[in-house]
């Protein structure tokens, strides 16, 4: 056994007893045949066994036997260190995995070492200040060997740490318990008294359960309203980041970035990983790619290993070298997520976060096609940005938006929800549920938050509650990245179910200690909360029962007359007509400035979304006491629009010229209006007939009100849309 001192560890630096070409003369003899990508001046002895594991070139054991020979070290074979990595969580998981550095005994005076690269001096003066000047004892064994273990051992760290970091942390804040106690007897006393309530009068009950939604209605729409407005103009966080300052930025400022990316069960997105990440535009040596991979997933695994994210490729793309593939492939790193109880992308995210080296971190799906400055936009946005901020999102939009009915109703919405909603909640300062995807941290404090629950299947969405708890900010960043619409509808209903599971799961779980959440957030953004985030559940999930009223009342005259009863006669009307036409009316200002004026009449077509919408929602709730971590998985890579091509399509469709689409912006604009009133006169004549109420309605004062409020409204909105008109097309 050799000690190596500070004065051996000298010797073989000064007197450099392996020099790089002895490396690569061992290594060709070793059979490594092309080891062209160690010939780069950058590469010096001390670090080419790092460069040889991130070009994933396999090494035989007998080089690092002759290695150890020349240097005069005794050698571990795999077996002997696999035997003896007890110790291997005494050091930091990053330290020992980047200087591939295991500790095998430390003793109150010497620490035995096993390294697969004994030439890494600077490693091994760090490492005696780690271990406080102790006397090292040091081995040498092969890269597998070395990385085996130190996987071994923090494979299970990691794995309970992403399992139950938060619930340690913070019980309160995981939803590893569905229900509190004092939910779960609200609900069923609740529904116990409307249960015995029925029984004793029904009509009563239905008056009781028919009046509250309808009131509940009014109060979720009106500041859905007002947001939707708000966000009109944009948010007073967004980040707008100009192309000066990306060509003005230093790249060798640039920090590390973190790239995470689950996968699970789709092998066929794997190409479509690498050529997107090979189209960013930012320096490929200081990415940090995670893929994270279910352990189980053979289809996946063994398309990864084709690719050569393993080791040696067996395909190269046609549009590179063989060598230029291998300089991409060195910033890919596959993190196989060992099993657990529950199968989900938090958890999956959270073991890949605990292996992250980046300064900031991002989530993309495995379909996702950001924009190639997104990082840099991000990088420059952080650094504008006050401290507090600790998130930036994306916005979110398809490639695939004119597939089919459905992926234009997905469009539509999505339009709406991340170009609009979303800033019109920064603008008044609510709670800001992320989207699943092209969410950017600070990894520091992504990490202090708790990192994402995995017992929660909107992980997103409650994290973004949880930002706003701890007052930090989130802004909005003006980059685009680019998903797959569902285009089947089955597709599309289990991953609205899920949604909406999740949603439920973080409403329930922050509204656990509301008088704590009300000191926390503020009594103003706490109701935000409610009426915004509360609202959006609340609506999928009873707008059956309000169109089956509506439907009976219309087809059984006098059916429900018990149901209409003054005054609550009026805030049905308000909400049936003013709600549907303003929520119609909101998806068609996105597609105004966007210029897709075929989304202005499909937006009328809508309703027939929203019942879609509503079968999730319910799925959803009910899979809630079923299923409630149980992670649906949403297929990609099925669009028949999955080209490169189509998203180019896109992406220059949105710089096309509007001076033809002037007069068809005032016809859509003229449409709306007329059909709007169109739709009133003949829907409220007919519904006030059914209801016997057509010859004393419109004379009485409430109902000029009520005509009054709607045509307020409706005009307020139209001013927008005209501003809207005058800025993206009158003006051009």
């Amino acid at each position: 056994m050799k000690k190596l001192d500070d004065s051996r560890m000298a010797q073989i630096s000064l007197e450099k007893m392996v020099d790089k070409d002895t490396l690569i003369s061992l290594l060709k003899k070793g059979g490594v045949s092309d080891p062209k990508v160690l010939e780069e001046v950058e590469v010096t002895e001390e670090n080419l066994i790092f460069v040889l594991n991130q070009n994933k070139i396999k090494v035989n054991e007998s080089f690092f036997v002759e290695l150890a020979n020349i240097l005069g070290l005794p050698f571990l074979s795999k077996e002997e260190v696999q035997g003896r990595f007890n110790l291997a969580a005494a050091l930091p998981y990053r330290f020992q995995k980047e200087n591939l550095i295991l500790p095998l005994e430390v003793t109150d005076g010497r620490a035995t070492i096993v390294t697969a690269n004994p030439l890494n001096i600077s490693a091994f003066r760090l490492l005696r200040t780690l271990l406080r000047n102790k006397r090292i004892e040091l081995y040498v064994s092969s890269i597998e060997a070395v990385e085996g273990a130190i996987e071994k051992v923090y494979r299970d760290i990691h794995k309970n740490r992403a399992l139950w970091d938060l619930y340690y942390r913070s019980p309160d804040e995981s939803a590893y318990q569905v229900l509190y106690p004092w939910q779960r007897y609200l609900v069923i006393v609740s529904s116990l008294l409307i249960l015995v309530l029925a029984i004793i009068n029904y009509p009563a009950s239905f008056i009781l359960v028919f009046s509250l939604i309808n009131i509940m209605y009014i109060f979720v729409n009106l500041p859905k309203f007002y947001i939707s407005s708000k966000g009109v103009h944009g948010s007073h966080r967004t980040k707008n980041i100009a192309r000066e300052d990306i060509e003005n930025l230093d790249e060798d400022t640039l920090p590390i970035y973190t790239i995470l990316i689950p996968v699970y069960r789709e092998a066929r997105m794997l190409p479509n990983i690498l050529l997107n990440i090979f189209n960013l535009d930012y320096p490929k040596d200081k990415l940090d790619v995670k893929i994270l991979i279910e352990e189980g997933d053979e289809e996946t695994l063994r398309e990864a290993e084709k690719l050569g994210l393993f080791g040696e490729p067996e395909v190269t793309p046609s549009n590179m070298s063989k060598e230029e593939y291998r300089r991409l492939l060195r910033i890919f790193d596959i993190i196989i997520v060992p099993e657990a109880d529950i199968r989900t992308k938090p958890r999956a995210c959270n073991y890949g976060l605990l292996r992250a080296r980046g300064q900031f971190c991002v989530i993309y799906d495995a379909e996702d096609n950001p924009e190639p400055d997104q990082l840099k936009k991000a990088v420059i946005a952080f650094s504008l940005s006050e401290k507090d901020c600790v998130c930036l999102q994306s916005r979110l939009n398809f490639y695939n938006p004119n597939e089919n009915i459905l992926t234009k109703w997905f469009s539509l919405e999505y339009s709406y929800w991340y170009d609009y909603y979303l800033e019109g909640l920064d603008r008044v300062n609510a709670p800001i549920p992320l989207g699943g995807t092209s969410n950017h941290f600070k990894t520091k404090q992504l990490r202090d938050l708790g990192s994402w629950d995995p017992y929660n299947v909107t992980e997103d969405a409650d994290l973004g509650i949880r930002i706003s708890r701890r007052n930090l900010k989130t802004a909005m960043l003006n980059s685009y990245t680019y998903e797959e619409a569902n285009s089947r509808l089955w597709n599309w209903i289990r991953q609205r179910s899920r949604w909406y599971k999740g949603h439920i799961q973080t409403y329930l779980v922050h509204m656990r200690h509301p008088k704590r959440l009300i000191s926390e957030m503020g009594l103003s953004k706490f109701l935000l909360f409610q009426f915004t985030f509360g609202g959006n559940i609340f609506l999928p999930l009873i707008n059956p029962l309000l169109w089956a009223v509506t439907i009976l009342t219309l087809l059984v005259p006098g059916i429900f007359d018990f149901l209409f009863f003054y005054p609550i006669i009026y805030v049905c009307m308000f909400n049936l007509l003013v709600g549907n036409l303003v929520q119609i009316l909101l998806y068609i200002v996105p597609s105004i400035v966007k210029r897709n004026y075929s989304g202005v009449l499909l937006a009328f077509t809508m309703p027939a979304y929203w019942v879609l919408i509503s079968i999730g929602a319910w799925r959803g709730a009910l899979q809630l006491i079923t299923k409630p971590f149980y992670w649906e998985k949403t297929s990609h890579g099925i669009s028949k629009k999955f080209t490169e091509n189509r998203i180019a399509e896109i992406k220059e469709g949105k710089e096309l010229s509007l001076a033809t689409e002037q007069n068809a912006s005032k016809k859509f604009l003229a449409l709306y209006i007329m059909s709007g009133i169109v739709f009133t006169k003949v829907f409220y004549d007919l519904f006030t007939k059914n209801l016997n109420l057509a010859g004393r309605l419109w004379s009485t004062p409430l109902t000029n009100l009520l005509l009054l409020i709607w045509a307020m409204t409706i005009a307020s909105f139209c001013i927008e849309l005209l501003i809207l008109l005058k800025k993206f097309v009158l003006s051009r």
